[in-house]
């Protein structure tokens, strides 16, 4: 084993071991409590999992279902009429279940950014919860939220500007997102015509097609 060999080797081991241990430390912090030092590089932590790398314990312990949640879309034209809002959900859904073997894989595009949307930290939602039950003023957004919010925003506007094509005859100015949520009666409580069921809805800011291209 020639000495050049050797020392290629042990650079190779070397660079590899500071990449994987790199690796580590990014999705470590990312799986972190909130922290000021989570805060502080969340966008780089961010940048460098995203889409590939991304955490989701969700597949260990998921949350049984308690809501349909979805999105509405319309579209400012050019000449500044209004359209009608476009059900944006529905078309991945019937794509999914056309096919029972070979799925369509669209309509995760909405429930993944849905779930960026309504994710909280789980120390952020307790002290949220409990200021909410002693009736003090709710913690504001965190910059790491606002971020968050922003990017599925874009993501969804972005997605529905693509399922509107007709609208306002190809001229579309701005396109505008309105999320809802439906919430589902108890299981016990399923088929019961008195039950009753609460919808909630949230309008979010319009945006230029010229950000969405």
């Amino acid at each position: 084993m020639s000495e050049t060999y050797r020392k290629t080797r042990r650079a190779a081991l070397v660079l590899g071991g500071a990449l994987l241990g790199f690796h580590m430390f990014m999705t470590a912090l990312s799986q972190a409590p909130l922290s000021p030092a989570k805060m502080k590089y969340s966008d780089t932590v961010s940048g460098y999992l995203d889409p590939y790398f991304t955490q989701n314990w969700m597949l260990f312990a998921p949350t049984p279902m308690s809501e349909n949640r979805g999105i509405l879309a319309r579209a400012t034209c050019t000449n500044g009429t209004v359209s009608s809002f476009y059900d944006v959900s529905s078309r991945g859904i019937e794509k999914a279940q056309s096919s029972r073997f070979f799925p369509s894989r669209e309509s995760r595009i909405v429930s993944n950014a849905l779930q960026q949307l309504t994710y909280s930290d789980e120390t952020l939602r307790r002290l949220r919860e409990k200021r909410t039950n002693d009736k003090k003023p709710d913690i504001p957004q965190m910059p790491f939220e606002k971020v968050s919010e922003e990017q599925a925003v874009k993501l969804l506007s972005r997605y529905a500007y693509d399922q509107m094509p007709t609208a306002c005859g190809g001229r579309t100015a701005k396109v505008q997102v309105r999320m809802y949520l439906h919430h589902l009666p108890p299981w016990s409580k399923r088929h019961s015509r008195s039950a009753e069921v609460e919808v909630t809805a949230k309008d979010f800011e319009w945006i230029s097609t010229k950000e969405l291209r």
